[in-house]
């Protein structure tokens, strides 16, 4: 096939091309000009782009599995994903990465599966399951893994703990990519992370932090997900000088937001309007993630190159018109032309993931003594990392009642996963709801029921309902249920086509409305990173209130945050 009248785009030199672009059995086999063909494709004068590549994303946090998931983003022009089911082997382990593996088996879009390296995160929370290093080396072993995911409890590597070192050398023996998750560490600690072989990562959310990474040798995965948008601050960080060790990766990405905003097609169009030059942020979309990973046959349009390309009829606002496959034609104007197959079953255990000791109102209660300052966690809209701050609260009888007025809410985590009973209770700021709870089964990383409310009547209804429902959101107000989202995957997916849970997003988007959160961000994704424990610089895990920068819980009440008189 040759593809003609259109203008190749050169990711290399960063210049337009027009030429033909001819391809033989999947592959690109000629940049030039071929007037014979078998067949010809007429690209209308559009450009012809590298398919774009997510250099990390968890699909489990846009709801849906791998198949619907597809179906969203090719048509974007993503086509290649480098994707770690760290959030659904939290939940099943490493039989729930066999079938993560399964199910992203012969779709249209490239699934670059990784193994999860923190299952648990860290040893101060309890999730579902372990992936221990002989997991890690049997799943290599068995062929389909692409690498190592993101190292988070770089703690453990920094010690130089025995079980992660056990994990990267099983990586590092193949040649495979290890990702990295260097969330706070300062540049010593950048070093010894380095030094062990982690080679890139996507928590650097200041320009500073991104340079210190890109002197060591990294590649910056500029993170825009929906809860940690970090574009704006990191971009001043590239220049032409280093631009090649940037890529764009979405992370966490919902599910309203990825069908409305898109994925890395979204990243490309805010660079642009940002000030980076158009072929530049297509640039590190493509070759500079396929270089990232060592995708050597993907990333740019050039011989040897698979033939998977996208047709683009605006660069500024990026429009994609067409996305082809390996030379095969798979989507137009934002639709797929050709069905993607029957979703894989899920193990049954993952489609019963609920399994809570009773919770009850008191143990929703949260001793607290007049008089006394009280550490609160405080968030920030549009990112995950979280600030420790002392207040004033409001007790009565010897316990905290929280206040919307304040912005002081009551935060419960509640183990689901073994019947445990424990239930971490504290407080946090930031969320504005003025009656009623929310409450979520996404609670990353160790995915136990997160929710935030006013009352514990709320509260407790909103933590039942998503046990009866076998995980979930819900929105409850006054004790009645608002609006509700299932996720019977694991509790962390549905099972039902995307454009159904889109709808129901939607109605969980509008029911925040009646428990007076009228907020432009998404309040579901900040309160599921407010229990992971390896995000500075506060958190709340099932057993208490965690401080992220010491690595131990402490109390809520101490005398030593008391204010000077």
């Amino acid at each position: 096939m040759v593809v003609y009248n259109g203008k190749v785009i050169d990711v290399y030199t960063l210049t337009v091309l027009e030429a033909d672009v001819a391809i033989s059995e999947g592959i690109i086999v000629g940049i030039g000009s071929y007037p014979e063909a078998k067949e010809r494709l007429d690209a209308q004068g559009a450009y012809i782009c590298p398919g774009l590549i997510d250099g990390h994303i968890h699909i489990e946090s846009t709801m849906v599995p791998p198949e619907e998931f597809c179906k969203i983003v090719v048509p974007k022009g993503i086509t290649t994903v480098i994707a770690d089911p760290h959030e659904i082997a939290n939940v099943g382990g490493a039989e729930a990465v066999r079938y993560m593996l399964e199910a992203s088996r012969d779709l249209p879009l490239d699934v670059k599966m990784m193994i999860p390296s923190c299952v648990p995160a860290a040893p101060f929370e309890h999730n579902g399951a372990d992936v221990s290093a002989e997991d890690v080396q049997t799943l290599f072993d068995e062929g389909e893994a692409f690498g190592l995911g993101e190292v988070m409890n770089y703690p453990a590597v920094l010690s130089g703990d025995a079980n992660m070192l056990a994990k990267i050398e099983s990586a590092k023996k193949d040649g495979r990519v290890i990702d990295g998750h260097a969330a706070g560490l300062d540049i010593h600690a950048l070093n010894a992370y380095r030094t062990a072989g982690i080679v890139n990562d996507h928590e650097a959310v200041t320009a500073e932090e991104a340079l210190h990474r890109v002197r060591r040798g990294m590649f910056v995965l500029i993170r825009e997900g929906t809860a940690a948008k970090d574009l704006e601050a990191l971009l001043p960080a590239v220049t032409t000088a280093n631009a090649r060790r940037f890529a764009f990766a979405t992370d966490d990405r919902h599910l309203d937001h990825l069908v409305k905003e898109g994925s890395i097609d979204g990243s490309i169009r805010k660079s642009i309007s940002l000030g980076l030059p158009e072929l530049q942020a297509i640039q590190l979309a493509t070759l500079n993630a396929a270089e990232a990973f060592g995708l050597h046959q993907k990333g740019a349009i050039a011989p040897g190159c698979e033939a998977t390309f996208l047709l683009v009829s605006d660069l500024t606002n990026f429009v994609v018109e067409s996305v082809y496959v390996k030379g095969e034609w798979i989507a137009q104007q934002g639709e797929l032309v050709k069905p993607v197959r029957e979703s894989v079953t899920a193990p049954q255990y993952l489609q019963k993931s609920m399994k809570m000791a009773p919770v009850t109102r008191e143990d929703l209660k949260l001793p607290a003594k007049s008089g006394m300052d009280a550490t609160i966690i405080s968030i920030t809209p549009g990112s995950i990392i979280t600030k420790a701050i002392t207040e004033p609260i409001q007790c009565e009888q010897g316990f905290f009642i929280p206040s919307p007025s304040n912005n002081q809410l009551k935060l419960i985590v509640a183990e689901r996963h073994k019947q445990l009973g424990h239930v971490g209770v504290g407080i946090v700021k930031g969320i504005p709801i003025q009656n009623g709870a929310i409450v979520s089964t996404v609670a990353h990383d160790s995915h136990n029921v997160i929710a935030c409310g006013t009352d514990d009547e709320s509260l407790l209804t909103a933590i039942h309902h998503v046990e009866s429902i076998n995980g979930g959101m819900a929105v409850v107000k006054e004790g009645k249920v608002v609006a509700s989202l299932p996720l019977d995957l694991a509790g962390l997916m549905s099972t039902k086509p995307y454009e159904v849970v889109q709808k129901e997003v939607q109605e969980l988007e509008t029911a925040l409305h009646e428990v007076g959160f009228t907020e432009e961000w998404d309040p579901f994704l900040t309160l599921a990173f407010l229990a992971l424990p390896v995000i500075p610089s506060i958190k709340l895990t099932d057993t208490g209130l965690f401080d992220v920068l010491s690595f131990k819980h402490i109390a809520i009440q101490s005398e030593q945050n008391q204010p000077v008189e």
